[in-house]
């Protein structure tokens, strides 16, 4: 395992902590990114590695290009609970009813 790959998974481990430890809605998304990005270059690495580099970043751009839908979803999202709760907190929606 290259120095790379142990960044890329140390970017994993610091997305899933920030994606279960945090209570802020926008830091649940940066968690999630980050997540992302540590897989994306673990990805990378393998296929460097295994001499697959085409398929590495075939499969590397397809995972951003759904990213970044889910991101635009994600933070739109986050505005909206915003505009209702004038609050980011997961706390603060875990009380709405309906």
């Amino acid at each position: 395992m290259t120095a790379y790959a142990g960044v890329g998974i140390g970017l994993f481990v610091i997305g899933l902590y920030a994606t279960i430890a945090r209570t802020n809605l926008l830091q649940l998304v940066i968690g999630l990114e980050v997540m992302a990005r540590g897989v994306s270059l673990v990805f990378i690495v393998a296929g460097a590695e295994t001499g697959t580099m085409a398929a590495a970043q075939a499969i590397v751009v397809t995972c951003i290009v759904i990213e970044a839908v889910t991101v635009a979803i994600a933070l739109s999202l986050v505005v909206a609970a915003h505009h209702h709760n004038k609050s980011l907190s997961i706390v603060a929606l875990r009380r709405l009813k309906g």
